[in-house]
């Protein structure tokens, strides 16, 4: 009987195992850029092999920059199973997360929502319970075969290559070294993405055309990993031709001269010893003015009563089923998000909490001496709303954890409304100075499972639709009773005081039959109207954007405006509602850019470089734009 024969080691132990480490990586970069591609479509195979082959080299590129990362990992942690674990675990988190968006709000992840992590416990409420186990079933399942494969792969090891590798001898540490300069080197290369000399993208414009590419146009067309590249690294606005320091005082210099012309005929001073409460209520809409929807009885009579007395109509919302941080930016700033880069998703996030300041109404009314407050019964790290607040010159931020009153309803995990108006009438009642609360609610937020005993029915939806379409019909009746406690705790303050009601955007509790049945228009409108428990004149406002709320009411209350709002005020006067898919004329008609009147195309060339010196710029505009007159 002869002896087995010794096994032949290779010759280049090294050299070997690192390719095979790299060929490991390569074929998990593949399988899981199919799986990234995939969550676009509700993980449709045949759509997303369509898509590869539609744009082959965007495809190849996403499996190399995934290749960067694994090289990075790898060469950071030493183990190629702990490294392969973290990598394939959190593709799939990701995938699982973006296809989950897709399916509630139709858009991919954007960049900044990886910050989200850190609210892991609010993301994973909003998940069924048998989605959750499920995806913790699938981690848990990999963690267990990387242990497995870690565990024997020393003795692989030490059979194939004649040697136990270590993790810190001086040829592993080499290569280790080398990978993680060249990975790293390469993957920083890309936060200049935008640049047309970067060497990826010069690579991906073999095949993509990004000029004006919507970002998830780009996310279904290149790619998850090629959309989430150029959302990452997109300017807030590119920078116009003609900006420059003389010309942005040229224009502050014309609005200066407009201020003093409609200053001329009015006679008080901006908001003089009134309170303002701004109530930008969570998903609250009209479902009675949706094509296809039947409701057994009105979720929202309280709210039409006060419509039809004072000043109202609709707010124009950037968002569809969610985007509330930029409704809110725009109503606070009166920018709006028309303007800016369609890959910048989230001012808040993406460049706003960096600011140490920026002129708001929050900084214009602390002029006046108000109080500014800003009340939001959720986390105050979501949104980064507490640098953002901060920015903003908000004197206090009244989150949840500073909240006395923390009622909810039934079964939902949100404070109330009714709470909401509670903790804002004690802080209206607290100060002797005028003040300003901007409350942002929570109760009406997604998700709609059964958390209320439901008393509307809907007819016109899909039956599994409608116990979820119930029960946001259900919160939005519970807003309205609760709007109307507050309404009349305000008539009997002795306090001068006005609110600006509206609702942020529409859920996305509505199924592709409801929505296909509306316009663009209808799917982004909310109620809105201006109470004031003084004499103030009704208006009907049509549909008007969130950035128009402070001439309107500065024009109520018959008070001067400062040479930016003088601005918005005759800009309103041509183009009421403006976001990127609905512009909306001064006679309330929908229209698109081509049908701008001149006076409309002027005023919006202006807004966009005033807007621009602001965010993006040299803030030449802060000195006299904002001065009350």
């Amino acid at each position: 009987m002869t002896a087995p024969e010794k096994r032949k080691q290779p010759k280049h132990p090294y050299l070997v195992r690192s390719l095979r480490t790299l060929g490991l990586g390569l074929i998990l970069s593949v399988i899981l850029h199919v799986l990234l591609d995939a969550s676009l479509s509700g993980f449709n195979l045949s759509a997303t092999f369509d898509m590869i082959k539609t744009y082959p080299i965007p495809f190849l590129l996403g499996i190399l920059v995934l290749m960067l990362v694994y090289l990075f990992l790898i060469s950071l942690i030493g183990n190629v199973w702990a490294s392969s674990t973290i990598f394939v675990g959190t593709s799939i988190v990701v995938a699982f997360a973006n296809n989950q968006k897709f399916l509630e709000r139709g858009e991919p992840l954007y960049p900044q929502e990886f910050e989200m992590i850190t609210q892991w416990r609010f993301m994973l409420s909003m998940l069924s319970t048998w989605l959750v186990i499920l995806l913790f079933l699938g981690i848990a399942i990999i963690i267990a075969i990387a242990w497995i494969l870690d565990r024997y792969s020393r003795k692989i090891s030490a059979k194939y290559y004649g040697r136990d590798f270590k993790y810190w001898d001086r040829k592993t540490l080499i290569i280790r070294i080398a990978g993680l300069i060249f990975s790293g080197v390469l993957l920083f290369s890309l936060t200049n993405f935008q640049s047309s000399d970067n060497w990826l993208r010069k690579a991906y414009n073999i095949d993509a055309q990004w000029k004006d590419v919507d970002p998830k146009e780009s996310y279904q067309q290149y790619g998850f990993v090629g959309g989430l590249i150029y959302s990452a690294t997109a300017n807030i606005m590119d920078k116009p031709v003609n900006y420059t320091e003389s010309h942005i005082k040229d224009i502050t210099k014309k609005y200066s001269k407009l201020a003093d012309q409609i200053n001329a005929t009015r006679k008080n001073k901006p908001m003089d010893d009134v309170n303002i409460v701004y109530v930008m209520s969570e998903s609250f809409s009209d479902p009675t003015r949706l094509h296809g929807v039947t409701t057994s009885s009105d979720p929202i009579p309280e709210t039409r009563k006060i419509m039809e007395k004072y000043p109202s109509g609709y707010s124009l919302s950037q968002g569809y089923g969610g985007g509330t941080a930029n409704i809110e930016f725009e109503a606070l700033t009166g920018l709006s998000m028309y303007n800016i880069n369609p890959q910048i998703t989230s001012p808040y996030q993406m460049f706003l909490y960096q600011k140490e300041n920026f002129p708001s109404l929050v900084s214009a009314l602390k002029q006046n001496n108000y109080e500014t407050i800003a009340i939001h019964p959720f986390k105050p790290s979501f949104y980064r709303r507490t640098d953002v607040y901060n920015a903003l010159e908000f004197n206090k931020f009244i989150s949840r954890d500073e909240m006395k009153h923390t009622e909810s309803l039934d079964d939902s995990e949100y404070i109330s409304d009714a709470s909401a108006f509670q903790e804002t009438l004690d802080q209206l009642r607290a100060h002797k100075t005028s003040t300003f609360i901007h409350l942002v609610t929570m109760q009406n937020h997604m998700t709609y499972w059964d958390k209320y005993i439901n008393t509307i029915g809907v007819e016109g939806v899909p039956e599994k639709n409608k116990q979820t379409v119930e029960t946001y019909l259900q919160g939005i009746k519970y807003s309205d009773d609760a709007l109307r406690d507050f309404v009349t705790e305000l008539d009997n303050m002795k306090e001068k005081t006005m609110v600006v009601f509206w609702g942020d955007h529409l859920p996305s509790v509505f199924p592709e039959e409801i929505v296909n049945q509306n316009t663009e228009r209808t799917m982004h409108e909310t109620p809105l109207f201006m109470y004031a428990n003084f004499d103030i004149p009704k208006e009907d406002y049509g549909t008007i954007s969130p950035i128009y709320f402070v001439p309107k009411m500065l024009e109520l209350t018959d008070s001067k405006v400062s040479p930016y709002y003088a601005l918005l005020t005759e800009m309103s006067k041509e183009v009421q509602g403006l976001e990127k898919n609905v512009l909306i004329n001064g006679d309330n008609q929908t229209i698109i850019e081509d049908q701008l009147s001149p006076k409309a195309k002027e005023y919006l060339e202006d807004y966009k470089l005033i807007e621009y010196d602001l965010v993006s710029g040299k803030g030449y505009s802060k000195p006299a734009l904002f001065k009350d007159k």
